[in-house]
Protein backbone atom coordinates (compact mmCIF):
# COMPACT_ATOMS: atom_id res chain seq x y z
CA UNK A 1 0.00 0.00 0.00
CA UNK A 2 2.40 2.37 0.99
CA UNK A 3 4.14 2.67 -3.04
CA UNK A 4 0.69 3.63 -4.05
CA UNK A 5 0.81 6.36 -1.70
CA UNK A 6 3.16 8.13 -3.68
CA UNK A 7 0.32 8.21 -6.85
CA UNK A 8 -2.43 9.36 -4.45
CA UNK A 9 -0.71 12.04 -2.39
CA UNK A 10 0.57 13.97 -5.87
CA UNK A 11 -0.40 17.87 -4.61
CA UNK A 12 -2.61 19.09 -7.71
CA UNK A 13 0.20 22.38 -6.92
CA UNK A 14 -1.83 24.88 -9.58
CA UNK A 15 -4.23 25.64 -6.56
CA UNK A 16 -2.57 26.04 -3.61
CA UNK A 17 -0.52 29.45 -3.40
CA UNK A 18 -2.49 32.78 -1.73
CA UNK A 19 -1.75 35.54 0.69
CA UNK A 20 -4.76 33.84 2.68
CA UNK A 21 -3.32 30.52 1.47
CA UNK A 22 -6.38 29.70 -0.22
CA UNK A 23 -6.87 29.80 -4.36
CA UNK A 24 -4.90 32.29 -5.87
CA UNK A 25 -4.58 31.81 -9.54
CA UNK A 26 -3.06 33.75 -12.09
CA UNK A 27 -4.58 34.09 -15.55
CA UNK A 28 -2.97 31.75 -17.22
CA UNK A 29 -3.84 29.20 -14.09
CA UNK A 30 -7.38 30.50 -14.03
CA UNK A 31 -7.90 29.17 -17.28
CA UNK A 32 -6.18 25.68 -16.37
CA UNK A 33 -7.83 25.63 -13.10
CA UNK A 34 -12.06 26.18 -14.86
CA UNK A 35 -10.34 23.60 -16.80
CA UNK A 36 -9.34 20.76 -14.32
CA UNK A 37 -12.75 21.60 -12.40
CA UNK A 38 -14.73 20.66 -15.08
CA UNK A 39 -13.58 16.88 -14.72
CA UNK A 40 -14.11 14.35 -12.27
CA UNK A 41 -10.66 13.45 -12.58
CA UNK A 42 -9.74 16.81 -11.85
CA UNK A 43 -11.61 17.40 -8.77
CA UNK A 44 -10.65 13.87 -7.71
CA UNK A 45 -7.25 15.63 -7.88
CA UNK A 46 -7.98 18.42 -5.63
CA UNK A 47 -9.44 15.93 -2.82
CA UNK A 48 -6.01 14.07 -3.16
CA UNK A 49 -4.34 17.48 -2.76
CA UNK A 50 -6.04 18.37 0.39
CA UNK A 51 -4.90 15.38 1.86
CA UNK A 52 -1.28 15.91 0.76
CA UNK A 53 -1.37 19.48 2.03
CA UNK A 54 -2.37 17.74 5.39
CA UNK A 55 0.53 15.96 5.30
CA UNK A 56 2.98 19.17 5.16
CA UNK A 57 5.38 19.42 8.17
CA UNK A 58 4.11 22.87 9.32
CA UNK A 59 0.56 21.12 9.30
CA UNK A 60 -0.46 17.74 10.26
CA UNK A 61 2.65 16.21 9.09
CA UNK A 62 4.04 17.01 12.73
CA UNK A 63 4.52 20.20 14.20
CA UNK A 64 0.85 20.71 14.91
CA UNK A 65 1.57 18.23 17.63
CA UNK A 66 4.70 20.26 18.75
CA UNK A 67 2.91 23.51 19.33
CA UNK A 68 0.32 21.69 21.75
CA UNK A 69 4.03 20.51 23.74
CA UNK A 70 5.77 23.85 23.74
CA UNK A 71 2.65 25.72 24.80
CA UNK A 72 1.89 23.29 27.19
CA UNK A 73 5.46 23.69 29.32
CA UNK A 74 7.31 26.13 30.79
CA UNK A 75 10.24 27.60 29.70
CA UNK A 76 11.52 28.52 33.05
CA UNK A 77 11.80 25.74 35.22
CA UNK A 78 14.23 22.86 35.37
CA UNK A 79 11.47 20.81 36.86
CA UNK A 80 8.92 20.65 33.77
CA UNK A 81 8.27 17.46 31.82
CA UNK A 82 9.85 18.04 28.69
CA UNK A 83 12.56 21.01 28.23
CA UNK A 84 13.20 22.86 24.43
CA UNK A 85 16.82 23.01 23.19
CA UNK A 86 16.36 23.90 19.79
CA UNK A 87 17.49 26.70 17.75
CA UNK A 88 14.15 27.89 15.97
CA UNK A 89 13.63 31.26 17.36
CA UNK A 90 10.53 31.27 16.42
CA UNK A 91 9.48 27.93 18.20
CA UNK A 92 10.83 28.97 20.88
CA UNK A 93 8.71 32.23 21.40
CA UNK A 94 6.16 29.05 22.28
CA UNK A 95 8.18 27.65 24.67
CA UNK A 96 8.77 30.54 26.30
CA UNK A 97 5.79 32.24 26.06
CA UNK A 98 6.44 35.28 24.37
CA UNK A 99 5.30 35.17 20.55
CA UNK A 100 5.24 37.87 17.99
CA UNK A 101 2.98 38.73 15.49
CA UNK A 102 5.63 38.11 12.54
CA UNK A 103 6.36 34.76 13.66
CA UNK A 104 6.60 33.15 10.19
CA UNK A 105 6.11 29.47 11.41
CA UNK A 106 2.71 30.52 12.89
CA UNK A 107 2.07 32.05 10.03
CA UNK A 108 3.15 29.27 7.75
CA UNK A 109 0.89 27.02 9.93
CA UNK A 110 -2.10 29.59 9.84
CA UNK A 111 -1.39 29.83 5.82
CA UNK A 112 -1.41 25.89 5.46
CA UNK A 113 -4.44 25.32 7.39
CA UNK A 114 -6.50 28.23 4.93
CA UNK A 115 -5.05 26.08 1.93
CA UNK A 116 -6.79 22.70 3.31
CA UNK A 117 -10.23 24.48 4.20
CA UNK A 118 -10.07 26.24 0.59
CA UNK A 119 -8.88 22.74 -1.24
CA UNK A 120 -11.68 21.27 0.67
CA UNK A 121 -14.46 24.02 -0.03
CA UNK A 122 -13.35 23.75 -3.78
CA UNK A 123 -14.30 20.08 -3.94
CA UNK A 124 -17.56 20.63 -2.36
CA UNK A 125 -18.99 23.54 -5.16
CA UNK A 126 -17.32 21.34 -8.21
CA UNK A 127 -18.83 17.48 -6.86
CA UNK A 128 -21.45 17.83 -9.61
CA UNK A 129 -18.69 16.42 -11.67
CA UNK A 130 -18.12 14.13 -10.02
CA UNK A 131 -21.34 10.99 -11.49
CA UNK A 132 -21.18 8.08 -9.05
CA UNK A 133 -23.76 9.02 -6.33
CA UNK A 134 -21.83 7.16 -3.63
CA UNK A 135 -18.25 8.70 -4.44
CA UNK A 136 -19.74 11.83 -4.51
CA UNK A 137 -20.92 11.67 -1.10
CA UNK A 138 -17.80 9.94 0.00
CA UNK A 139 -15.97 12.32 -1.28
CA UNK A 140 -18.05 15.22 0.25
CA UNK A 141 -17.79 13.92 3.67
CA UNK A 142 -13.57 13.82 3.23
CA UNK A 143 -13.44 17.18 2.27
CA UNK A 144 -15.73 18.09 5.48
CA UNK A 145 -13.37 16.30 7.78
CA UNK A 146 -10.01 17.63 6.12
CA UNK A 147 -11.90 21.15 6.45
CA UNK A 148 -13.19 20.49 10.22
CA UNK A 149 -9.72 19.22 11.04
CA UNK A 150 -8.52 22.52 9.78
CA UNK A 151 -10.96 24.62 11.95
CA UNK A 152 -10.66 22.93 14.55
CA UNK A 153 -7.13 23.35 15.25
CA UNK A 154 -7.35 27.21 14.01
CA UNK A 155 -9.55 27.86 16.87
CA UNK A 156 -7.23 25.94 19.62
CA UNK A 157 -4.48 27.54 18.70
CA UNK A 158 -5.80 31.68 16.98
CA UNK A 159 -8.64 32.34 19.71
CA UNK A 160 -9.07 32.18 23.28
CA UNK A 161 -10.84 28.56 24.80
CA UNK A 162 -13.87 27.56 24.77
CA UNK A 163 -15.62 27.42 27.91
CA UNK A 164 -17.83 25.15 29.07
CA UNK A 165 -21.29 26.80 30.30
CA UNK A 166 -21.39 29.34 28.84
CA UNK A 167 -22.14 31.02 25.00
CA UNK A 168 -18.55 31.64 23.80
CA UNK A 169 -18.68 34.86 22.18
CA UNK A 170 -14.51 35.56 22.02
CA UNK A 171 -13.30 35.93 18.73
CA UNK A 172 -12.51 32.84 17.03
CA UNK A 173 -11.35 32.45 13.25
CA UNK A 174 -12.85 33.69 9.44
CA UNK A 175 -14.83 30.88 8.29
CA UNK A 176 -14.80 30.57 4.79
CA UNK A 177 -17.80 29.51 3.23
CA UNK A 178 -17.26 29.61 0.11
CA UNK A 179 -14.16 28.70 -2.59
CA UNK A 180 -12.01 31.72 -3.03
CA UNK A 181 -10.45 32.02 -6.83
CA UNK A 182 -10.01 35.18 -7.15
CA UNK A 183 -7.80 37.06 -4.64
CA UNK A 184 -8.30 40.19 -6.89
CA UNK A 185 -10.88 41.22 -4.63
CA UNK A 186 -11.25 42.63 -1.72
CA UNK A 187 -11.81 39.20 0.79
CA UNK A 188 -11.34 41.61 4.02
CA UNK A 189 -13.78 39.59 6.66
CA UNK A 190 -13.89 39.61 10.32
CA UNK A 191 -13.63 36.34 12.37
CA UNK A 192 -16.57 34.75 14.04
CA UNK A 193 -17.20 33.75 17.53
CA UNK A 194 -15.42 30.61 18.70
CA UNK A 195 -19.33 29.47 19.29
CA UNK A 196 -20.26 29.67 15.70
CA UNK A 197 -16.78 28.22 14.73
CA UNK A 198 -17.47 25.01 16.69
CA UNK A 199 -20.93 24.58 15.16
CA UNK A 200 -18.99 24.67 11.38
CA UNK A 201 -16.68 22.19 12.88
CA UNK A 202 -19.53 20.00 14.64
CA UNK A 203 -21.52 20.27 11.76
CA UNK A 204 -19.19 19.28 8.99
CA UNK A 205 -18.00 16.31 11.44
CA UNK A 206 -21.61 14.85 11.89
CA UNK A 207 -22.17 15.36 8.15
CA UNK A 208 -18.90 13.33 7.42
CA UNK A 209 -20.07 10.93 9.42
CA UNK A 210 -23.01 10.33 7.53
CA UNK A 211 -21.45 10.44 3.94
CA UNK A 212 -18.08 8.64 4.73
CA UNK A 213 -17.84 4.75 4.67
CA UNK A 214 -17.16 2.40 7.42
CA UNK A 215 -13.74 1.34 5.42
CA UNK A 216 -11.99 3.87 3.24
CA UNK A 217 -8.63 2.65 3.21
CA UNK A 218 -6.08 4.94 4.58
CA UNK A 219 -8.17 8.20 4.19
CA UNK A 220 -10.54 9.49 6.15
CA UNK A 221 -13.96 7.02 7.06
CA UNK A 222 -17.08 7.51 9.29
CA UNK A 223 -15.29 6.80 12.43
CA UNK A 224 -11.98 8.81 12.01
CA UNK A 225 -15.16 11.55 11.42
CA UNK A 226 -16.78 10.43 14.77
CA UNK A 227 -13.53 10.09 16.60
CA UNK A 228 -12.50 13.87 15.88
CA UNK A 229 -16.19 14.41 17.26
CA UNK A 230 -15.61 13.04 20.26
CA UNK A 231 -12.44 14.78 20.48
CA UNK A 232 -13.99 18.31 19.82
CA UNK A 233 -16.67 17.54 22.40
CA UNK A 234 -14.78 16.72 25.19
CA UNK A 235 -12.72 20.23 24.21
CA UNK A 236 -15.99 21.73 25.11
CA UNK A 237 -16.85 19.62 28.13
CA UNK A 238 -19.86 18.35 26.39
CA UNK A 239 -18.97 14.83 28.02
CA UNK A 240 -21.91 12.63 27.25
CA UNK A 241 -21.93 13.79 23.79
CA UNK A 242 -18.05 12.99 23.66
CA UNK A 243 -18.67 10.21 25.52
CA UNK A 244 -21.14 8.54 23.05
CA UNK A 245 -19.21 9.55 20.24
CA UNK A 246 -16.04 7.51 21.67
CA UNK A 247 -18.16 4.52 22.70
CA UNK A 248 -19.15 3.98 18.87
CA UNK A 249 -15.90 4.10 17.65
CA UNK A 250 -14.81 2.00 19.98
CA UNK A 251 -17.61 -0.67 19.69
CA UNK A 252 -18.67 -0.16 15.81
CA UNK A 253 -15.14 0.64 14.14
CA UNK A 254 -13.60 -2.55 13.89
CA UNK A 255 -10.20 -0.73 15.35
CA UNK A 256 -8.25 -2.52 18.07
CA UNK A 257 -5.92 -1.74 20.81
CA UNK A 258 -2.16 -2.83 19.18
CA UNK A 259 -0.55 -5.62 21.34
CA UNK A 260 1.99 -3.63 22.60
CA UNK A 261 2.37 -0.23 23.24
CA UNK A 262 5.13 0.60 21.24
CA UNK A 263 3.31 -1.46 18.33
CA UNK A 264 1.43 1.67 17.94
CA UNK A 265 4.07 4.08 16.56
CA UNK A 266 6.55 4.23 13.84
CA UNK A 267 4.84 2.14 10.88
CA UNK A 268 4.51 3.05 7.59
CA UNK A 269 1.24 1.54 6.67
CA UNK A 270 -1.90 1.94 9.21
CA UNK A 271 -2.43 -0.46 12.15
CA UNK A 272 -5.77 -1.75 14.07
CA UNK A 273 -4.99 1.05 16.62
CA UNK A 274 -5.00 4.00 13.92
CA UNK A 275 -8.04 5.71 13.61
CA UNK A 276 -6.78 8.39 11.27
CA UNK A 277 -3.10 8.73 10.82
CA UNK A 278 -1.25 10.91 8.37
CA UNK A 279 0.36 9.22 5.40
CA UNK A 280 4.21 10.14 5.20
CA UNK A 281 6.24 8.96 1.69
CA UNK A 282 9.64 8.96 0.87
CA UNK A 283 9.33 11.01 -2.23
CA UNK A 284 6.56 13.58 -0.80
CA UNK A 285 6.48 13.96 2.63
CA UNK A 286 7.98 14.61 5.68
CA UNK A 287 7.63 13.70 9.52
CA UNK A 288 8.30 16.85 11.45
CA UNK A 289 7.28 14.95 14.98
CA UNK A 290 10.76 12.75 14.22
CA UNK A 291 12.85 16.53 13.00
CA UNK A 292 12.04 17.75 16.31
CA UNK A 293 11.92 15.08 18.91
CA UNK A 294 13.88 12.41 17.41
CA UNK A 295 17.94 11.96 17.42
CA UNK A 296 20.20 12.13 14.22
CA UNK A 297 20.24 8.55 13.68
CA UNK A 298 16.66 7.99 13.89
CA UNK A 299 16.19 11.40 11.28
CA UNK A 300 15.64 13.87 13.59
CA UNK A 301 17.90 17.08 14.92
CA UNK A 302 19.44 15.09 17.70
CA UNK A 303 16.07 15.85 20.23
CA UNK A 304 15.28 19.26 20.14
CA UNK A 305 12.30 18.15 22.49
CA UNK A 306 14.01 15.93 25.14
CA UNK A 307 11.83 14.26 28.40
CA UNK A 308 12.84 15.59 31.72
CA UNK A 309 13.10 13.03 34.77
CA UNK A 310 9.76 15.07 36.06
CA UNK A 311 7.92 13.55 33.75
CA UNK A 312 9.08 9.75 34.18
CA UNK A 313 8.56 10.23 37.58
CA UNK A 314 4.86 9.86 37.04
CA UNK A 315 5.17 6.59 35.78
CA UNK A 316 4.32 3.70 38.39
CA UNK A 317 6.54 0.39 38.10
CA UNK A 318 6.09 -1.36 35.86
CA UNK A 319 4.74 0.41 32.81
CA UNK A 320 6.74 -0.11 29.48
CA UNK A 321 5.03 3.41 28.98
CA UNK A 322 7.97 4.88 31.01
CA UNK A 323 11.07 3.12 29.17
CA UNK A 324 9.24 3.54 26.04
CA UNK A 325 12.14 5.84 25.17
CA UNK A 326 15.99 5.89 24.53
CA UNK A 327 19.46 8.22 25.30
CA UNK A 328 20.97 10.17 22.24
CA UNK A 329 24.61 9.05 22.72
CA UNK A 330 25.61 12.49 20.79
CA UNK A 331 24.30 14.47 23.69
CA UNK A 332 22.53 12.65 26.66
CA UNK A 333 19.43 13.49 25.84
CA UNK A 334 16.61 11.63 26.97
CA UNK A 335 14.27 11.35 23.96
CA UNK A 336 10.44 9.76 23.09
CA UNK A 337 10.64 6.29 21.12
CA UNK A 338 7.31 7.55 19.53
CA UNK A 339 8.75 9.17 16.26
CA UNK A 340 12.18 7.24 15.32
CA UNK A 341 10.95 6.62 11.64
CA UNK A 342 11.60 9.15 9.26
CA UNK A 343 9.07 8.01 7.09
CA UNK A 344 6.35 6.65 9.46
CA UNK A 345 2.64 7.78 9.43
CA UNK A 346 1.94 10.94 11.68
CA UNK A 347 -0.83 8.98 14.01
CA UNK A 348 -3.53 12.37 14.48
CA UNK A 349 -5.99 9.54 16.18
CA UNK A 350 -5.23 6.55 18.15
CA UNK A 351 -8.03 3.73 19.55
CA UNK A 352 -6.21 4.49 22.95
CA UNK A 353 -7.63 8.02 23.27
CA UNK A 354 -11.22 6.99 22.57
CA UNK A 355 -10.90 4.59 25.71
CA UNK A 356 -9.77 7.86 27.63
CA UNK A 357 -12.32 10.10 26.23
CA UNK A 358 -15.14 7.59 26.90
CA UNK A 359 -13.56 6.97 31.04
CA UNK A 360 -13.62 10.25 31.17
CA UNK A 361 -17.01 11.10 29.94
CA UNK A 362 -18.77 8.47 31.95
CA UNK A 363 -16.86 9.23 34.64
CA UNK A 364 -18.47 13.43 34.45
CA UNK A 365 -22.07 11.58 34.14
CA UNK A 366 -21.60 9.21 36.45
CA UNK A 367 -22.70 6.51 33.79
CA UNK A 368 -20.96 3.29 32.43
CA UNK A 369 -22.03 3.34 29.10
CA UNK A 370 -19.76 1.03 27.17
CA UNK A 371 -17.78 0.29 30.19
CA UNK A 372 -17.09 1.66 33.81
CA UNK A 373 -14.56 4.35 33.56
CA UNK A 374 -12.08 1.98 35.85
CA UNK A 375 -12.26 -0.86 33.67
CA UNK A 376 -11.30 1.53 30.44
CA UNK A 377 -8.49 2.99 32.22
CA UNK A 378 -7.21 -0.66 33.30
CA UNK A 379 -7.45 -1.48 29.78
CA UNK A 380 -4.93 0.95 28.85
CA UNK A 381 -2.88 0.41 31.70
CA UNK A 382 -2.85 -3.18 31.12
CA UNK A 383 -1.63 -2.96 27.75
CA UNK A 384 1.28 -1.21 28.89
CA UNK A 385 1.90 -3.72 31.65
CA UNK A 386 1.17 -1.32 34.52
CA UNK A 387 -0.22 -2.11 38.06
CA UNK A 388 -4.44 -2.36 37.58
CA UNK A 389 -5.98 0.69 39.66
CA UNK A 390 -8.37 -0.12 42.25
CA UNK A 391 -10.21 3.36 41.80
CA UNK A 392 -10.44 6.48 39.49
CA UNK A 393 -10.79 10.18 39.90
CA UNK A 394 -10.84 12.53 37.39
CA UNK A 395 -7.00 13.67 38.73
CA UNK A 396 -6.14 9.93 37.36
CA UNK A 397 -8.17 10.22 34.15
CA UNK A 398 -6.17 13.25 33.53
CA UNK A 399 -2.69 11.52 34.40
CA UNK A 400 -3.45 8.93 32.82
CA UNK A 401 -3.93 10.92 29.30
CA UNK A 402 -0.18 12.56 30.15
CA UNK A 403 1.25 9.41 29.84
CA UNK A 404 -0.67 7.69 27.10
CA UNK A 405 -1.05 10.57 24.81
CA UNK A 406 2.30 12.40 25.79
CA UNK A 407 4.10 14.34 22.81
CA UNK A 408 1.23 13.78 20.69
CA UNK A 409 -0.19 16.81 20.61
CA UNK A 410 -2.68 17.21 23.42
CA UNK A 411 -0.90 18.83 26.00
CA UNK A 412 -2.04 22.39 25.94
CA UNK A 413 -5.32 21.79 24.56
CA UNK A 414 -5.90 19.48 27.96
CA UNK A 415 -4.80 22.21 30.41
CA UNK A 416 -7.60 24.92 29.00
CA UNK A 417 -10.20 22.40 28.90
CA UNK A 418 -9.70 21.24 32.53
CA UNK A 419 -8.82 24.71 33.21
CA UNK A 420 -5.57 24.38 34.80
CA UNK A 421 -2.49 26.79 34.98
CA UNK A 422 1.06 26.27 33.54
CA UNK A 423 3.30 26.85 36.38
CA UNK A 424 6.66 29.40 35.17
CA UNK A 425 8.27 30.41 39.16
CA UNK A 426 11.76 29.52 39.11
CA UNK A 427 11.58 27.20 42.18
CA UNK A 428 8.17 25.47 40.65
CA UNK A 429 6.12 26.24 43.93
CA UNK A 430 3.35 28.29 42.26
CA UNK A 431 4.44 31.61 42.97
CA UNK A 432 3.78 32.53 39.13
CA UNK A 433 1.38 30.76 37.20
CA UNK A 434 -0.14 31.42 33.62
CA UNK A 435 -3.73 30.74 33.75
CA UNK A 436 -5.50 28.70 30.97
CA UNK A 437 -7.65 31.63 29.31
CA UNK A 438 -4.22 34.09 29.72
CA UNK A 439 -3.61 36.23 26.28
CA UNK A 440 0.20 34.74 25.49
CA UNK A 441 -0.99 31.32 25.30
CA UNK A 442 -2.88 32.27 22.05
CA UNK A 443 -1.17 32.31 18.69
CA UNK A 444 -1.40 35.97 17.13
CA UNK A 445 -3.43 36.51 14.03
CA UNK A 446 0.15 36.71 11.26
CA UNK A 447 1.00 40.13 10.36
CA UNK A 448 0.51 39.21 6.55
CA UNK A 449 -3.14 38.28 7.17
CA UNK A 450 -3.72 41.59 9.09
CA UNK A 451 -2.40 43.44 5.89
CA UNK A 452 -4.95 41.67 3.58
CA UNK A 453 -7.60 41.34 5.91
CA UNK A 454 -8.49 44.92 7.05
CA UNK A 455 -11.43 43.55 8.87
CA UNK A 456 -9.63 41.31 11.08
CA UNK A 457 -9.14 41.79 14.69
CA UNK A 458 -5.65 40.76 16.21
CA UNK A 459 -5.59 39.35 19.38
CA UNK A 460 -4.84 41.12 22.53
CA UNK A 461 -0.98 41.70 23.76
CA UNK A 462 0.25 41.90 19.65
CA UNK A 463 1.73 44.62 17.70
CA UNK A 464 -1.60 45.72 15.49
CA UNK A 465 -3.81 44.23 18.14
CA UNK A 466 -7.32 46.95 17.88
Amino acid sequence: MKANKLILLILFAVFFTSCENELDIEPKQREDADKTLSTETGVTNVLTGTYALAANGNAYGGRILLYADLLGVSGALNTTDLRWRGTFGELRQMYIKNMLADNVIIEGTYARLYQIINASNTVIENIDKVKDPDRRAVMIGEANFLRSLAYFDLVRFFAKPYVSGQTNNQLGVVIRPNAIYDFSVDLSKERSSVEETYKVIIDGLKLAYANLPADNSFYADKYAAQALLARVYLQQGKYDLARDAADDVIENSGHGLSQTYGAAFNHDTDQTEDVFAIQITKQTGVNDAVTFYASENNGGRGGDFSIRDAYLAKFSDPDDRAVFNYENDANGRILTSKFTDQFANVGIIRLAEMYLIRAEGNLKEGTAVGNTPLDDINIIRSRAHADNLTAVTINDIWLERELELGMEGFLIHDIRRTQRSIDVSTNGDGSDLIPFDDDILVFPIPLKEKDANKLITQNPGYTGAN
